[in-house]
């Protein structure tokens, strides 16, 4: 299935990864998010909620399914998949919202995907936050926030991301590193 296949319009793939995500879910699927959606042409949303389940179905209020319905917009979502499907959805997807997962935005780079990725401030050592930040100021994705999906959607429509090197994930790591080393003698010295 190529991008667009799943209806007329663009398709939105949202991942939270194996961790629990719960407030991503919960930004994302709330009308003023759908309508900015609607607005640039998404008419797929496919979530990937992993052990969100009760948050993702709690957000299917009758007046937002009833919105979602007149907007023709298709919401999908599911706890996980096999790695393979992942990358699939990622290289179909037109958008990506994300945690701010290695994975996932070394596969939205290598099929040159318009990424947004939202570090998951719960966890204990927060590696996401740094590796968001850094990516971000590299220009390679958009370091959202929760509580500005809708102007992270219409940033994400003219931002000009920055092409990763296609030469596998040996110079991702590289570059990763490189940057994050960067980073902290920055911390230390500036």
């Amino acid at each position: 299935m190529a991008s667009g296949d799943w209806g007329n319009g663009k398709s939105v793939f949202v991942t939270v990864g194996t961790t629990a995500f719960d407030a991503l879910v919960k930004a994302l699927l709330v009308p003023a998010v759908i309508i900015q959606l609607n607005r640039f042409g998404y008419t797929e949303i496919n979530v990937q909620y992993g052990k969100g389940k009760d948050v993702y179905e709690a957000a299917f209020t009758p007046e937002f399914k009833k919105l979602a319905a007149e907007l023709g917009t298709i919401i999908s979502g599911f706890e996980y998949e096999e790695s393979d499907k992942i990358t699939e959805l990622i290289r179909e997807a037109d958008l990506i919202i994300s945690h701010a997962g290695s994975g996932t935005i070394l596969d939205a780079l290598r099929y040159q995907r318009a990424i947004i990725v939202v570090p998951n401030e719960s966890l204990m050592d927060n590696h996401q936050a740094e590796l968001a930040n850094e990516m971000s100021k590299q220009k390679y994705v958009i370091r959202g926030k929760l509580d500005q999906f809708t102007n992270d959607i219409a940033v994400a429509q003219t931002f000009k991301f920055r092409h990763f090197p296609r030469s596998g994930s040996k110079r991702f790591v590289e570059v990763l590193e490189d940057e994050i080393e960067e980073a902290e003698k920055d911390k230390m010295y500036g």
